[in-house]
């Protein structure tokens, strides 16, 4: 049954012409207790039939007064079924016929109608306050995003998109226990158009953000209707301290934000499901948990979400039978539902063997414990309150949220307030509240555990497992309040008097107010704690630096530095995976696969390229007392090794030979063969050779040949500075000492950084020329 809807001027309704917000954790106003009064919305969900659709221009207009006299608009505001309901095929409406004598041409209906819309909203002051809420903390992240930059698991993402094709299977491989095509598919498209561009990635994650907020306003709008209370959970989520260090981590944005707009857009679509029984409503539905499950494993509990939702809030009735009636009324929807979530789990569960031993395993029970106190006992309550205002300790993706006991104190209080309060105004509150520890539990808390509570408790203090749940909680607050629109008379437990309203809807909007400002502070000083500098230093230092490369000169893998990425990645830390997509392709492809050449170059720690040398312990073999050639018997030579192999191993070989000859390296299972050019004056040969065994084994031509001396092992930079600064200091030492010239070190003939002239040709150790 669809109640009427009294028109309701811009300003506020006929009973309450100068309303005030009224913000979350103050009763609903008492001049607006009608069960079809203008700002309770009216629309009712009695069984067995449906109400009309609401997802019209006109639900959203909430300047009634300036409604079109047209007969189309003004049935919209009462019984009858809107256009858009009516209109389910989504043609659009037949243009009207312009007036006889009218030159300008007939508008359709439906674009008259959404324009209509446009001009009532821009001059509504609650769209208006929200849609300033909403610009405001945009504005307030871009400040946040502009100190972040790529850190750890984001050069991972990059580095595996830029080496692999788009596949079925990469879109389905587990990233740390994650199964997340859509942030994979973004990942891909990150790094074939723009590699290593913030401003691409995190304005992307930026506009999830905030479609997200815009899905909330809507969604709040949607289910209680227009009035002044809706702005206040709104600004608790839009200012939620709890959703800004998984933004400024594009990693884990890549799961959190998208699932946040994924759970409102679900919401949204399910409360018009649930009020007009139109199909559209229920496939969009659908494709919002989609949208959730291509990003985050945590979708796979979307449905049941939505179904505690439309329980315990949409479909009128009492605890347990209306858990029947939800489900009964609409059957082959939650059916659907489910099947989506077992879907999900069987793909899940195929795909583990991806998963390198990372993401789901058995937990330990004390980090499980010491997790749950972290995560539920201080992080979450501190960040949704608006804190901790001071973040620590600091990591090298930004702050982590450990708060002094008065501020998680003062963040009980205030949550138990508030509770409190809402289960004093109205009977069904604890409904929310248990919603949300639910939410908490099984959604945040169980898959954190899972994945991560077998070795690190210190994620309890990480706000970005909780991220979502700031969704959660102001939607929550907001049904612990606030009567929705499909309520036949609202379950209110108290009324404040007349004369006490106005005092308690002042309390309210201060205490909104005040959580807001601090979360906004919060979300400031969380500024102070990412070091994004650095790293866009490093990048772009690394693309200054491979736009020049010696044709002739290897490009030789070591890990990129720790606060990049942590050491524990192992091979997917080093710079051929990480830095090859910042190169041309050309180039790209020799520092993804390096081969053998005359010159050896490497990253240093500050990006730039310069020669490389042998590590020290690096395995070195060198000629006889009173030789100059190391011995070989009829060419071939063996040596003791210690090789555990991989891709940042080197064979160097220091040579002079008259004419171009073969060598073959054997170690372990791995064969390598290599053609030294011809070097009478003296050269270096460098060749990647990854085997792992105990002995290495040279075949070589012994007439042609002279092996001065040979390495195995990582090659390391010789400075690890800017080399083109360094090599001014020592010009200046030089001229200082009135020498007139370089002095001969380890450098050679004084190659230069960027690693184009002759300093290191001879290799890691002095070689030929090294005095």
């Amino acid at each position: 049954m669809h109640d009427a809807e009294t028109p309701v001027p811009a300003g506020g309704s006929p009973q309450d012409p100068a309303p005030g917000p009224a913000p979350a954790g103050a009763p609903e106003d008492s001049a607006r207790t009608g069960s079809g009064g203008a700002l309770e919305g009216g629309p009712t969900v009695v069984e067995p039939g449906r109400e009309p659709a609401g997802d019209a221009p006109e639900d959203a207009a909430p300047d009634r007064a300036d409604a079109d006299s047209d007969s189309d608009t003004a049935r919209a505001g009462g019984r009858g079924r809107t256009d858009e309901a009516a209109d389910t095929s989504g043609a659009e409406k037949p243009a009207e016929p312009a007036p006889e004598g009218d030159p300008r041409p007939a508008v359709p209906r439906r674009t008259a109608a959404w324009a209509a819309l446009l001009n009532r909203g821009l001059r509504d002051p609650v769209v208006l306050l929200g849609a300033a809420l909403i610009l405001g903390s945009v504005a307030l992240k871009v400040h946040v995003l502009g100190a972040a930059y790529f850190i750890e698991d984001d050069f991972l993402f990059i580095g595996n998109a830029a080496a692999t094709d788009l596949t079925v299977d990469y879109l389905t491989d587990l990233h740390k226990g994650h199964l997340m095509p859509g942030a994979m598919l973004l990942a891909y498209i990150q790094a074939a158009v723009a590699p290593y561009s913030w401003a691409g990635a995190s304005g992307v994650m930026l506009a999830f953000q905030a479609g997200a907020a815009v899905a909330v306003f809507r969604l709040l709008w949607v289910v209680f209707g227009r009035r002044w209370a809706i702005v206040a959970p709104l600004a608790l989520y839009c200012f939620a301290p709890l959703t800004v260090p998984v933004l400024a981590w594009w990693s884990a944005a890549l799961n959190a934000v998208p699932f946040q707009l994924a759970i409102a857009l679900a919401l949204l679509w399910l409360v018009r499901y649930l009020r007009t029984g139109e199909v559209r409503y229920g496939w969009m539905t659908a494709g919002a948990v989609l949208l959730g499950m291509a990003f985050s494993v945590k979708a796979v509990f979307l449905p049941p979400l939505l179904f505690a939702f439309a329980a315990a809030f949409l479909v009128p009735g009492r605890l347990p039978r209306v858990l029947w009636r939800t489900a009964d009324r609409d059957l082959p929807f939650w059916v659907g539902m489910a099947l989506l979530s077992v879907g999900y789990g069987l793909v899940y569960l195929s795909r583990q063997d991806t998963a390198e031993g990372e993401g789901a395993g058995m937990p330990r029970a004390e980090a499980v414990a010491d997790m749950a106190r972290g995560l539920l006992g201080e992080t979450f309550p501190a960040g949704a309150v608006g804190g901790p205002g001071q973040w620590g300790p600091v990591t090298p993706a930004g702050g982590l949220l450990d708060p002094p006991t008065w501020v998680v104190a003062a963040a009980w209080a205030v949550l138990l307030l508030i509770a409190a309060a809402s289960l004093l105004t109205r009977r069904r509150a604890w409904r929310a509240w248990a919603l949300l520890a639910g939410y908490l539990v099984v959604v945040d808390l169980v898959p954190t555990a899972i994945a991560r509570g077998r070795y690190e408790s210190l994620v309890g203090y990480d706000p970005r497992y909780v991220a979502d749940a700031a969704l959660v909680f102001v939607l929550c607050l907001a049904f612990a309040f606030l009567p929705t629109r499909s309520e036949a008379e609202p379950v209110r437990r108290w009324t404040p008097p007349r004369r006490a309203a106005r005092a308690v809807r002042a309390v309210a909007v201060t205490a909104t107010a005040a959580l807001t400002a601090a979360g906004a502070y919060s979300t400031y000083t969380f500024t102070d704690t990412l070091s994004g500098d650095r790293v866009r230093w490093y990048l772009d230092t690394v693309r200054q630096s491979v736009r020049d490369v010696p044709a002739e000169a290897g490009i030789y893998p070591r890990p990129v530095p720790e606060d990049i990425v942590l050491p524990w990645n192992g091979p997917r830390r080093l710079t051929s995976h990480l830095l090859s997509p910042l190169a041309e392709p050309g180039v790209a492809e020799r520092i993804r696969d390096p081969e053998p050449a005359n010159a050896a170059l490497v990253f240093n720690d500050a990006g730039y390229l310069v020669p490389g040398e042998p590590v020290e312990g690096s395995a070195f073999f060198g000629p006889p007392e009173d030789e100059e050639c190391v011995l070989t018997f009829g060419g071939q030579v063996m040596w003791p090794v210690e090789s555990l192999g991989g891709p940042t191993l080197v064979l160097s070989i220091a040579y002079t030979s008259e004419r171009a000859t073969e060598v073959g390296a054997v170690l372990g299972d791995r064969w390598e063969t290599t053609r030294l050019p011809a070097a009478p004056d003296g050269g270096v040969w460098y060749l990647p050779l990854d085997g792992a065994g105990d002995q290495l084994v040279l075949h070589t031509d012994e007439d042609a040949l002279c092996m001065r001396w040979v390495t195995f092992g990582e090659l390391q930079p010789v400075t690890e500075g800017d080399p083109w600064a360094e090599d001014a200091q020592e010009e200046g030492e030089d001229q200082g000492e009135g020498e007139g010239g370089r002095p001969q070190g380890r450098d050679g003939d004084g190659g230069n950084g960027d690693g184009g002239g002759e300093g290191r040709r001879d290799g890691g150790g002095d070689g030929e020329g090294g005095d």
